[in-house]
């Protein structure tokens, strides 16, 4: 049958304008609407929870080459709970991390992210929240005390965050006559408030329990004058993974309560860590503020004192009130129940003398599973795995390095079976009693402190 070419012509133009408007499903290429399939089950599955955090002086941050903040350790904790390990994703700012969850870059945003009706429309927030305000930070000297009197005043904050909008509609709220300086996107709120403790600039923006923080460090600069509501913060996945969305809430529930988070929230909020370096308070010639203790309790399980201080060092960097995402406690990083298995309370753990000398009570104790190692520097690589990890998982990686005709007692041989245990071939086996470990940590661990002992060794001592 003869058609036109007229209605060729329409023919193909309706077919190419059909593919041009399937042509994104087509490609598979991903958008923020689109819903995507992937949640704790693919979690559990790759071993590894994506978590999307951005820097600041609460959150996530590095002291002294640690990694450290209240979200890292908290999350890390869930981590724990369900078994995997983490991957941070660091954003700029909350834009960014909206976008790399709703792109299936991450799988959870560990953040005081904003519960907006935007946010909340587009994301699943869990129980994990806490509430805030936003305050204004400014020199202590003749502050300003109601934010009337910044008709005329220069605020400085990053373009699009919430502390933008609010100061623009603050602007509109008393009449105009604010000056809004925008700063670089490369610049943190905790660069913007050391800014004004310096004078650098005269103002900016943070909510009050980051102010509150740097208020304890800075003494020089004024947090008074609340510059917004009360708003609502936290944790939230994508609304198609609502097993992770569980997950995190019956984990929460649990551990809100706990010992940890409430040691967790004081040594975070309470501002000891910011801007402090632990070697400042390392006298000139010693290794620890503690070395007079080390020297007075390492020779009750004949160590070198100086090693008893690179475990300590590796435990807790020296930090009396250390709290691990794992819930260990005080400057040797022990766990509460064992703690009061050797006398420490809740009190005493974080004193140094008395952690020092429980820590020397429970070492003796692994010194005597494996008293059958009858080399010293081999037994003591026992006794270091087992404090980092516990006994168990390094028991079954001696039996399993016994069943492949492996001397168990030597580490080298058994750090290889303890390695293994993340393998079903291993940790299944009839000789493991205690399942599956991921062992890179403590197997670096061991090294670690043998690492940090031999750079004692090199360090000329005060007598």
């Amino acid at each position: 049958m003869h058609i036109p070419i007229l209605c060729k012509q329409k023919m193909i133009f309706w077919a190419i304008l059909l593919v041009l408007l399937t042509l994104p499903i087509a490609c598979g290429n991903r958008t923020e609407k689109e819903e995507i399939s992937y949640d704790l089950t693919e979690i559990i599955d790759n071993g590894e929870l994506r978590v999307i955090t951005s820097k600041n002086a609460i959150s996530y941050f590095i002291n002294n080459e640690e990694e450290m903040g209240y979200e890292y350790d908290l999350i890390r904790n869930y981590a724990d709970h369900i078994g995997v390990d983490i991957k941070l994703v660091i954003a700029k700012d909350a834009d960014e991390m909206k976008h790399l969850l709703l792109t299936n870059q991450g799988d959870i945003i560990a953040y005081q992210f904003p519960c907006s009706k935007a946010n909340k429309k587009a994301l699943a927030f869990t129980d994990c929240r806490s509430n805030s305000y936003p305050v204004l930070i400014q020199s202590s000297f003749a502050p300003i005390k109601d934010v009337t009197e910044l008709v005329g005043k220069t605020v400085c904050v990053k373009r699009n965050s919430k502390y933008w909008v609010r100061l623009k509609n603050l602007n509109k709220e008393i009449g105009g006559g604010i000056n809004i300086q925008i700063m670089h996107d490369s610049l943190s709120v905790d660069d913007l408030i050391i800014m004004v403790s310096k004078r650098e600039i005269p103002m900016t923006i943070a909510d009050n329990d980051i102010a509150k923080t740097f208020r304890n460090t800075l003494n020089n600069i004024n947090i008074s004058v609340p510059i917004g509501l009360l708003q609502e913060r936290g944790w939230t996945v994508r609304k198609s993974s609502p097993q992770l969305l569980n997950s995190v809430n019956q984990w929460f529930a649990e551990v809100k309560n706990s010992r940890f988070y409430n040691k967790l929230h004081v040594k975070y909020y309470g501002g000891k860590l910011l801007d402090k370096s632990i070697a400042q308070n390392i006298p000139k010639g010693h290794v620890s503020p503690y070395d007079d203790l080390f020297k007075k309790y390492a020779p009750e399980i004949h160590w070198d004192w100086r090693l008893l201080a690179a475990l300590s060092f590796n435990e807790s960097h020296f930090d009396p009130y250390a709290i691990s995402s794992a819930g260990a406690l005080g400057l040797m990083q022990m766990m509460p129940g064992t703690g009061a298995k050797y006398g420490l309370d809740s009190v005493t753990i974080f004193q140094p003398e008395p952690a020092i000398a429980a820590s020397i009570q429970y070492i003796k104790s692994l010194s005597l599973i494996y008293r059958d190692v009858k080399d010293t520097d081999e037994r003591i690589k026992f006794i270091l795995a087992s404090y980092n990890a516990g006994p168990a998982h390094v028991l079954d990686a001696r039996a399993l390095a016994s069943k492949y005709g492996e001397d168990p007692n030597v580490w080298q041989n058994t750090q290889k079976y303890l390695l293994l245990k993340n393998d079903p071939e291993y940790y299944n086996d009839e000789v493991c009693k205690f399942g599956y470990f991921r062992g890179n940590h403590t197997v670096r661990y061991v090294q670690d402190v043998f690492n940090t002992y031999n750079h004692y060794l090199g360090i000329k001592q005060n007598n």
